[in-house]
């Protein structure tokens, strides 16, 4: 057959035209992608940098707050009486421990109050830390008493939040408490080597009971799995949750667990 009877090749002009093709289109993809990245870059600068528009009742009502809480606590210093004699008498008659699981207040504009809490290790809602039943602890409760629910633990209790909610602080750090030879470790130069160790220097209060309390973190609790029954207002005395509940804290943290 003579040449110019044949079908002219295309198959060099076709993968040309594919290449071409295939670079614009990974071309494109790349444009869409960087215009994505661009976009979540804004996005998220854009979160940090905008503020959520508030009503100028919200500053009122937060200064309100403030001023209210202020004025209660100084009320409740002059009004409390808690002498050494006082504290004596109450550590002859009730158990020297307390339970303190804070239950309310997201929000608090009081810096009083916040400072308290930062001292107790209890910056969160739920958070469970054991005090000792003393004179300067007595004042504190009586300080931050309508965020608090407070009382005396029994030695299930406290086994429980060990065993089940039990965090220990090691070089700043949350850690789980794993093992024995970690409490070893940490308070073997107290005498304390294991678990059951340290629920027998909390349940008696013994003399390193404030090493104990910092080798352990504050207890994270849930919300009672039935709810709050009455009130977070008002105090249990009057019918309401929060306050003194005595030997009643155990069931509230068999119900937070």
């Amino acid at each position: 057959m003579s040449d110019k009877y044949a079908v002219p090749n295309k198959l060099p002009g076709k993968t040309v035209s594919v290449l071409k093709h295939r670079k614009r289109r990974i071309q494109q993809d790349q444009s869409v992608i960087e215009q994505k990245r661009t976009d979540r870059i804004k996005r998220i600068r854009n979160a940090r940098t905008h503020h959520k528009f508030k009503r100028a009742e919200s500053f009122v009502m937060g200064y309100l707050k403030a001023e209210r809480t202020s004025k209660r606590i100084r009320q409740t210093i002059l009004r409390t009486n808690i002498t050494d004699q006082s504290a004596k008498a109450a550590a002859e008659t009730n158990p020297r421990l307390l339970l303190v699981m804070r239950h309310a207040g997201k929000k608090i504009f009081d810096k009083t109050t916040t400072e308290i809490f930062k001292t107790l290790h209890m910056g969160q809602r739920h958070n469970a830390v054991f005090l000792e039943n003393s004179k300067e602890n007595q004042l504190l409760l009586r300080v931050i008493e309508p965020f608090v629910v407070y009382g005396f633990p029994t030695l299930s209790t406290i086994r429980e939040l060990l065993f089940k909610k039990g965090f220990a602080r090691i070089d700043g750090k949350k850690t789980a408490i794993q093992s024995n030879t970690m409490v070893e470790e940490q308070l073997g130069d107290k005498g304390i080597i294991c678990l059951e160790d340290i629920i027998h220097e909390i349940y008696t209060v013994g003399p390193n009971f404030a090493a104990v309390k910092e080798f352990l973190c504050s207890f994270m609790l849930s919300s009672p799995r039935d709810g709050w029954k009455k009130k977070v207002s008002v105090s249990f005395k009057r019918g309401g949750e929060y306050g003194d509940r005595g030997n009643g804290i155990n069931d509230l943290v068999a119900r937070c667990l």
